[in-house]
């Protein structure tokens, strides 16, 4: 039986069916796509459903909210989530199909998508082999793939894209991680992928500020909420991993100290153990 691919689209501010018609052909968005549209305006809130492609208008912010009202809807037989400034390769479709014939126990399968920005750290391919513990951490939301009764599963589980974390969080960044953490503890099959399916344009981050004080407290968190037994050695691991990153701004006590407070506020939050 011939799979479908639905696109998990999350978008900001479009204002009618054209404008979304407009973002879809801009994305290059070929397969079917469901798109979660986050609006500041009551009057740019609106709903328009083809049969292979629909949004859906919310009055809300944050990446964490648009990615789960993505799951709640999600009906393709393979998904795949991407952001508004993803452009997709022409065989994207085909890719992510023969990838999942290659591996049919595979709940996830994590793809390439190559970062044309200069300010945040490139994206790197994790290699093509099964998920580790270390990998997730460079698991981006926009280069994954999930089957349908891969969300189902997570629907089971009640996994969420957790709302503390992420530009509209407490903690500005880290949403995705946690997610895919979550996944990962759960003993979900996660496979990575080498396999290029597309380029991320970013443009100013409303979070990312340099590898400053604010940074490096919400590392700390993701690493506490990730492993609250083990997050300082995550933390230890990270400061002198990426020393190359902060080490102008900070020193390494310095940086060890701000993801330390990061990880105890993190902890007054859910307590000494993160389920």
């Amino acid at each position: 039986m011939e799979k479908n691919i639905e696109v998990l689209l999350s978008v900001m501010n479009i204002k009618n069916k054209e404008e979304f018609k407009e973002k879809i052909k801009e994305n290059n968005i070929k397969s079917n796509v469901l798109a979660i549209n986050q609006v500041n305006n009551i009057k740019y809130k609106f709903d328009y459903v083809e049969k292979n492609k629909c949004i859906y208008s919310y009055m809300e912010r944050g990446a964490s909210n648009s990615r789960n009202r993505l799951l709640e809807n999600a009906n393709g037989d393979i998904c795949i989530f991407a952001d508004d400034d993803v452009v997709f390769d022409n065989n994207y479709e085909e890719i992510i199909i023969n990838e999942y014939d290659k591996n049919p126990d595979a709940d996830i399968i994590v793809f390439y998508v190559k970062s044309m920005g200069k300010e945040r750290e490139k994206n790197k391919k994790i290699g093509n082999k099964k998920i580790n513990s270390l990998d997730i951490m460079r698991v981006r939301a926009y280069e994954v793939a999930l089957k349908k009764d891969t969300i189902e599963k997570i629907k089971k589980n009640n996994i969420k894209f957790d709302k503390n974390f992420g530009p509209t969080g407490i903690f500005k960044k880290g949403e995705e991680t946690i997610f895919f953490s979550d996944l990962y503890r759960k003993k979900f099959k996660m496979y990575s992928s080498n396999k290029l399916i597309g380029i991320v344009r970013h443009g100013e981050s409303s979070w990312f500020k340099g590898f400053n004080k604010k940074y490096m407290f919400d590392q700390g968190a993701i690493f506490y909420r990730m492993n609250p037994k083990l997050y300082k050695l995550l933390i230890l691991q990270y400061i002198i991993r990426k020393f190359s990153l902060y080490n102008k701004n900070m020193s390494m006590i310095q940086a060890y100290k701000y993801m330390l407070i990061g990880s105890i506020k993190c902890k007054k939050i859910y307590g000494e153990k993160s389920d």
